[in-house]
């Protein structure tokens, strides 16, 4: 598949739709399983963070004598015998692919979490640093393991 900025080797049946996007290159795969995978190519891609805040009950304990009125809906409080890994829904391992440091996150548990590739820097344009990402969130497991595959094919516009 080709758009322009990158292409890489996916299956057949997956099928793309373009979104309109000022200020990048960026849109929607679909899979045959009706999966979406989503693309930006710009100076905006998402980093593909885990939007988690794990604390330890010493530090919630002091953030609530000091502000008692803190949000803490979506804090996971821990003691210091847990391991923090085991709140986190995905794995991160960091890979070369054409050339750059590109960071890989998986699911812990298939079709529970985000699958996809980041990579912070391509490029410096005249708005700043080029990033890409490619991701999907809750795949079919067939999905996610085209789209890993896909990854590793991966190739960009120099």
């Amino acid at each position: 598949m080709d758009f322009r900025s990158f292409k890489l080797q996916a299956p057949k049946d997956w099928s793309k739709l373009k979104m309109d996007a000022y200020d990048s290159n960026a849109g929607i795969i679909i899979t045959k399983n009706n999966d979406s995978i989503f693309y930006d190519y710009g100076p905006y891609s998402y980093s593909l963070e885990e939007n988690v805040t794990i604390i330890s009950r010493k530090d919630f304990n002091e953030l609530l004598a000091v502000n008692p009125k803190a949000d803490t809906t979506q804090f996971i409080v821990i003691d210091k015998n847990t391991n923090r890994e085991d709140f986190v829904k995905s794995k991160i391992t960091y890979k070369k692919i054409d050339g750059y440091k590109a960071k890989i996150v998986e699911p812990k548990q298939v079709g529970n979490g985000m699958t996809g590739v980041y990579i912070d820097s391509l490029k410096t344009g005249s708005i700043g640093k080029i990033r890409f990402n490619l991701y999907g969130k809750n795949l079919k497991k067939e999905s996610q393991a085209e789209l890993l595959k896909a990854i590793q094919t991966l190739q960009f516009r120099k």
